[in-house]
């Protein structure tokens, strides 16, 4: 299907990112490859669910997805502190880490237990595959550990160009854009039913705006 080929592209484009990243560049920052391994991670995660053919093989793609989903906003945190010349303790840094593996299991308990998801089903919309899901008690969960996460990265850019930390405008700019449009993605994603996750798309993106700093 259309859908499943789209999705095989963004995997290909960010399979072919993370080994550009890791082969091309002579300086490497492990956050940033953490970032374009995450990427690819969830892209994985969407294609493989686009061509599930039963339950397993669908809520183990969306496991993949989540893992990516999961480390991807603690990976662009830490290179946003790092370019705005902000410092975390160690207790903070460890607990937004462990924050990111209480998450994923969370979000990948489904087909173990009830509380993220209370029912799954299959369903396929334009020839890909789609997972049908009644949210759990626990799904909020996953919204408050995003909101968290961005609220972070705003106050840290804000916090930065207050205290002039940042060096130039346009650095600020690519920062604060790679933010807000996947928050915008987001929450589109939440208010209008999509049959494409959007964000696997806006996650290059988000790849190339902080590659180009």
């Amino acid at each position: 299907s259309s859908v499943a080929i789209v999705y095989g592209v963004t995997t290909v484009l960010s399979l072919l990112l993370l080994i550009g990243y890791c082969t091309l560049l002579k300086k490497k920052e492990m956050w940033y490859a953490t970032l374009f391994a995450s990427v690819f991670i969830v892209n994985v995660g969407y294609f493989s669910l686009s061509i599930s053919t039963t339950i397993e093989e669908a809520l183990l793609a969306n496991r993949i997805a989540y893992l990516g989903s999961a480390v991807l906003p603690l990976a662009m945190l830490m290179i946003i502190k790092n370019h705005c010349d902000v410092r975390f303790n160690k207790f903070l840094t460890s607990g937004f880490i462990l924050s990111s593996i209480v998450v994923f299991l969370i979000a990948a308990s489904p087909g173990y237990l009830d509380i993220y998801y209370k029912s799954v089903s299959l369903d396929t919309i334009n020839g890909a595959t789609v997972l049908i899901k009644e949210y759990g008690s626990w799904h909020c969960v996953y919204l408050f550990y995003l909101l968290t996460y961005f609220s972070t990265m705003i106050g840290t850019i804000t916090y930065s160009i207050i205290k002039r930390k940042i060096s130039t405008a346009i650095r600020a700019t690519i920062l604060a854009s790679a933010v807000f449009m996947n928050i915008g993605v987001w929450m589109l994603e939440q208010i209008v039913r999509i049959d494409f996750e959007i964000l696997s798309v806006s996650y290059i993106i988000t790849e190339l705006f902080l590659l180009s700093l």
